[in-house]
């Protein structure tokens, strides 16, 4: 089986970027990801303040991802289907913040960087509190049409979505803009509090599988995701309200066309048994979600 190692990281979702690996449509394989910060912050002398503070004046690229993987046979204006059929977690994992980020600097004067081991299935916050992890993959999407965009950066390719539900079990519908698509992802997470509040950031190990879908949906606007038991849309925007907008439109038009409901029965039955969910709203672009039970579209 095909592996793709973290050393082959891109700071950018790019055209013009060579590809580090080629897949088969169908075939399965696996992608080494990299913590959200390059694997800096992975020992005790480099989480001080005055190490993040140089860190960041020094410069950094946040959530490198691994990739560009060439999609055989994806061509532009075709779907590619990610499905993500494992995902492993780091034994080691890192929560933190950036008083910035929600303005929080009256309680915070410095940035914070705390080491956490990840066992069995748990993420130890310290000798007494341990939680489930739930992975997911913070980032993922294509080369966009004509911009590089950083991979810290989203947009309708995909991107730094933060979305709980790209996770193991889905799968991720993102449009080809370029031959091969060019994939990449990262950012991976033991987990995550809805609107990214925090999350325990982490290397990771992810098997996928994709599939190359001829066409695209002539009112798919923004990437779609589909766990066992829900569809999801993900829009991104600022405000963050206008972000609900694009999800829960996006959300109408896919129950119309895929299960017949008129823009009304969609419009209400999302509204009595659908939920909108922020993905990340640290940082403008803000991302949300629109996530529907598929127990109720038979």
């Amino acid at each position: 089986m095909q592996r793709i190692t973290r050393d082959k990281l891109t700071p950018l979702f790019d055209r013009r970027s060579e590809p580090v690996a080629r897949v088969q449509p169908g075939e399965v394989f696996i992608v080494e990801t990299e913590d959200s910060r390059g694997g800096r912050t992975r020992i005790p002398e480099h989480t001080t303040p005055e190490y993040l503070l140089a860190m960041r004046k020094k410069g950094y690229h946040g959530n490198p991802v691994t990739g560009p993987i060439f999609v055989e046979g994806a061509q532009p204006g075709d779907t590619l289907a990610v499905h993500i059929l494992d995902q492993e977690c780091d034994t080691l994992g890192y929560t933190g913040y950036w008083p910035f980020l929600f303005h929080l600097e009256d309680f915070f004067s410095r940035p914070a960087t705390t080491l956490h081991k990840i066992e069995d299935g748990f993420f130890w916050f310290n000798d007494r509190i341990r939680i489930p992890v739930r992975p997911m993959i913070g980032t993922m999407g294509v080369a966009p049409p004509l911009e590089a965009i950083s991979s810290g950066g989203m947009g309708k390719h995909g991107g730094n979505l933060d979305t709980p539900e790209v996770c193991k079990g889905s799968i991720v519908y993102l449009p080809v803009y370029h031959e091969g698509a060019l994939l990449a992802l990262g950012d991976c997470h033991a987990l995550q509090s809805d609107g990214e509040i925090g999350s325990v950031e982490m290397r990771s190990v992810v098997t996928l599988r994709c599939e190359v879908i001829r066409g695209r949906s002539p009112v798919m606007t923004w990437p779609r995701i589909e766990t066992p038991d829900s569809l999801v849309t993900v829009a991104l925007a600022c405000p963050l309200e206008e972000a609900l907008r694009g999800a829960l439109r996006d959300m109408i038009l896919w129950l119309e066309e895929s299960y017949g409901f008129s823009k009304h029965d969609a419009y209400t039955l999302i509204g009595v048994a659908g939920h909108t969910r922020p993905g990340q709203a640290q940082i403008a672009n803000f991302s949300m979600r629109c996530i529907m039970p598929k127990a109720y579209l038979c």
